[in-house]
């Protein structure tokens, strides 16, 4: 069997096991496949984990700013645990992933008020280079909700003609979980989901490239707020909304079930009576 198709068959298991457990599970396949493994983890949609260094600073550790079983820290641009012989970015694309998460960082408190984001950059070998720009945040106990995270996990694949247009493929998903208080209305369930949405535009620099940092940063963020805004009010009416028809149909069938059971007694008291 192919690395594609092997790859492919571990993503359709995945794809029928809880989601719940997809950390897990996806260790497991993983661990049957070993010389695919890093592929596989790249075509995973899952929960952002949360690294810190020696300082305390803390960072998201994901697939795309790993080595081995190391983490590059955007803040120390330094692995943990350390490593020798470790992939780093350019001198240049690490000047520009510490202004953008300058930037992130702002649009992570005013849209998430709160939460943890991280932005990595990598070289390509056909010039251009590619980013991730991450956020977790972490729902803390409240009304209803026992616990929860939010992961937002947006990859921008950037291309150049080699003169000065420059084209931004940027694929972003949403990986929700929630924890519902367990009570005798609703008994216990969870709320976990993913989706994905994809879009490529291409824009021409500035003459003579000129400020090609703040240009790049301006494209990549305002496609990263175009589509996860989208995603969110597609979150809301998808797995909220699909969720309240399920918990009313539930509740009504029950309440249907009741009534016919009490016009049932009624009319076995009737005829008792009166029969």
């Amino acid at each position: 069997m192919e690395s594609k198709e092997k790859i492919l068959a571990c993503l359709n298991i995945l794809k029928r096991l809880p989601p719940t457990q997809i950390q897990k599970n996806a260790a497991a396949l993983a661990s049957l496949i070993p010389d695919y493994a890093e592929e596989l983890y790249q075509k995973i949609d899952k929960p952002l984990d949360i690294g810190q260094d020696e300082k305390g600073n803390q960072f998201i550790q994901s697939e795309f700013n790993r080595d081995g079983d190391s983490f590059r820290s955007h803040v120390t641009n330094s692995y943990y645990p350390p490593i020798d012989d470790a992939v780093y970015p350019s001198e240049a694309l690490r000047k520009l992933e510490l202004k953008a998460n300058a930037v992130f960082d702002e649009y992570r408190r005013l849209y998430y008020e709160g939460g943890l984001s991280s932005c990595y950059f990598w070289d390509k070998e056909d010039g251009g280079f590619a980013t991730a720009w991450l956020i977790r945040k972490n729902v803390e106990k409240t009304k209803g909700i026992e616990d929860g995270s939010w992961s937002s996990i947006n990859v921008i694949d950037i291309k150049t003609d080699g003169k000065s247009k420059w084209t931004y493929k940027i694929t972003t998903s949403v990986v929700l979980e929630m924890n519902i208080i367990q009570n005798q209305d609703v008994g216990k369930f969870n709320i976990t989901g993913t989706l994905t949405k994809q879009k490529e535009e291409s824009f021409e620099a500035p003459a003579g490239n000129k400020d090609l940092e703040l240009f790049h940063i301006m494209k990549i963020g305002t496609l990263v707020e175009d589509v996860e805004s989208y995603l969110r009010a597609q979150l809301d009416g998808v797995y909220f909304g699909k969720t309240k028809d399920i918990v009313f149909q539930t509740r009504f069938l029950e309440g249907e079930k009741h009534f016919i059971q009490q016009r049932l007694g009624l009319a076995g008291e009737f005829k008792q009576k009166y029969g």
